[in-house]
C-alpha cells in the first residue's frame, strides 16, 4: 500500500450489490456544444454552461433563460443566494444575470480561464487558472487570495467557508474572511472537487475517486483505466463522471459503486444531483436527467439494466462499440447496428453496404455463432470481412459478451 494511501477501498461491481433497477432519462437540448458546467438551485432549477458560450436557465426541461455573453466556453455557473446566477468563463469572466436577457454585471476577474466557482455568502467565490480565488460579497470588486501554484481545479463551499484544489497537489481550506484554514497533500492531482457538507471528494485523471475528511483521512477507490472528468455530491450518493461517458453513482460513506451508467453522451464534463435526479452533461451537447426515484431503497421494477446484471458482458463489448451501435435509431458506424442481430442472416442489416464476400456467406447470427465469431476471429470465420481482426481467448468473456448483446439487442 502507498505510504499516502491509509484506507483503500475496493469497488464491488456485481449484480448482488448494484441495484436491478432501470434508469429512465429526459434529454435536455439546447446546447450547441460539450456541456461543460451544470449546477441547480433550492427551487429546482438547472443552470448549465457549454463550449458553446452559452449558460442557460432550465425548469424542467424546458429553458427560460438563454445567455450569451462570453469569449469561449462557459466553464462555471453556480447560484446565488439572491435568485441570480452567476457565469464563469474560459475568457476569465465573471458574469452576473437577473432575469433579463442582458448581463447587471460583466467583469474580467482572471487573466486566465475561470477554473470553477462557489457560493459564498451573499456572493461568491470565483477560482481562476492563474491560482487566484476572487472573493465577491455582491458589490463592487472581488477581494483575492493567492491560492494555489498553477490551475485551481476545484472549488467549493465548504462548512461556513472554501475548499480548493490545485495542479499543486494541495487540497487547502479557507475561512469566509479567505484566510487558511489548513491543507492535505495529494497523491494526484485533481480534475473536479465535490461536497456532500460532510466530506470532500475529488475525480482525477488517474481514474481513481478519493475522499477527504478533516481528519484528515484519504480514501481511494478505482472506478477507471481512463480519466475522471467531473464529480456531484448529494443526497445520499457520489456521482462521477469519465472521458469514456460512464457515470458510476456511489455510497458516500464507504464508497461502494450502488449504479453503473453507460451514458452514450461522450466524455461527462458535468455532473449534478438534486431532488432525485442525477444530471449528466456530456461531450454531445446533452444533459440528460436521470430519475432516481426509488433507486436507493431498491425499489425500481422492470427488466434489468444489463449494464449492471452482466457488467464484465458489458466491458467486452467496449471495444465492439467503436464500430458498432445497438439501437435501431443510432445508425451505423464503421459496422452495422447490431439491434436485433439474434437470428438475423448475415450481411441483412438495413441502411449498411456489406462486401461481396459477406453476403455470400450462410451464416445466421446465434448464441453459437457469435461466440464461433470471436473464438476464431473474423479473419478465419468470416473471411472477406472488413471487421478488424479481434478474436476474444477467454470462453467466460465470449459467454459474457453474448449475454449481454441478448439483452440489449432485442
Amino acid at each position: 500500500m502507498r505510504p499516502w494511501a491509509r484506507i483503500k477501498v475496493a469497488a464491488l461491481i456485481c449484480a448482488a450489490t448494484l441495484t436491478s433497477a432501470p434508469l429512465t432519462a429526459q434529454d435536455l437540448r439546447g446546447h450547441g456544444g460539450p456541456v461543460r458546467a451544470l449546477a441547480t438551485d433550492a427551487a429546482g432549477r438547472v443552470f448549465s454552461g457549454s463550449f458553446d458560450t452559452r449558460a442557460i436557465v432550465w425548469d424542467g426541461t424546458i429553458a427560460t433563460q438563454i445567455t450569451r455573453h462570453h469569449e469561449g466556453a462557459v466553464t462555471a455557473v453556480v447560484p446565488l443566494a439572491d435568485g441570480r446566477f452567476a457565469s464563469g468563463g474560459q475568457d476569465g469572466r465573471v458574469v452576473i444575470w437577473g432575469d433579463d436577457p442582458e448581463p447587471q454585471q460583466s467583469e474580467v476577474w482572471h487573466p486566465l480561464p475561470v477554473g470553477a466557482m462557489a457560493p459564498l455568502g451573499t456572493g461568491l467565490a470565483s477560482a481562476g487558472w492563474d491560482g487566484q480565488i476572487a472573493l465577491w460579497d455582491g458589490s463592487g470588486a472581488p477581494r483575492y487570495i493567492a491560492a494555489h501554484e498553477g490551475q485551481i481545479t476545484g472549488l467549493v463551499a465548504f462548512r461556513g467557508g472554501l475548499a480548493s484544489v490545485g495542479a499543486d497537489l494541495r487540497l487547502r481550506f479557507w475561512q469566509a474572511d479567505g484566510l487558511a484554514g489548513g491543507e492535505v497533500s495529494l497523491p494526484a492531482p485533481a480534475s473536479a472537487l465535490a461536497t456532500d457538507g460532510a466530506a470532500l471528494f475529488l475525480a482525477s485523471p488517474d481514474g481513481y475517486l478519493r475522499k477527504v475528511t478533516q481528519n484528515p483521512q484519504i480514501q481511494h477507490v478505482e472506478l477507471s483505466a481512463r480519466p475522471l472528468l467531473s464529480v456531484a455530491a448529494d443526497e445520499g450518493y457520489v456521482a462521477v463522471g469519465a472521458t469514456t461517458g460512464d457515470v458510476w453513482l456511489l455510497n458516500p460513506d464507504t464508497l461502494e459503486v450502488q449504479i453503473a451508467i453507460e451514458t452514450g453522451q461522450g466524455p461527462i464534463w458535468a455532473l449534478a444531483i438534486s431532488g432525485g435526479v442525477l444530471l449528466t452533461g456530456g461531450n454531445d451537447g446533452l444533459i440528460r436527467r436521470w430519475s432516481l426515484d426509488g433507486i436507493a431503497l431498491g425499489e425500481g421494477s422492470g427488466p434489468p439494466d444489463p449494464t449492471l446484471t452482466s457488467p464484465r458482458g458489458a466491458e467486452v463489448f467496449r471495444a465492439c462499440a467503436v464500430c458498432h451501435t445497438l439501437t435501431p435509431d443510432d445508425g451505423a458506424r464503421a459496422g452495422p447496428t447490431l439491434h436485433g442481430i439474434f437470428g438475423r442472416r448475415i450481411a441483412t442489416a438495413e441502411g449498411f453496404q456489406y462486401s461481396q464476400a459477406l453476403t455470400e456467406l450462410d451464416i445466421v447470427w446465434t448464441a453459437q455463432t457469435i461466440s464461433e465469431l470471436f473464438e476464431f476471429g473474423p479473419d478465419a470465420y468470416t473471411p472477406g470481412s472488413r471487421m478488424p481482426e479481434q478474436r476474444v481467448p477467454s470462453a467466460a468473456d465470449r459467454q459474457a459478451l453474448v449475454e449481454f448483446l441478448a439483452m440489449v439487442t432485442r
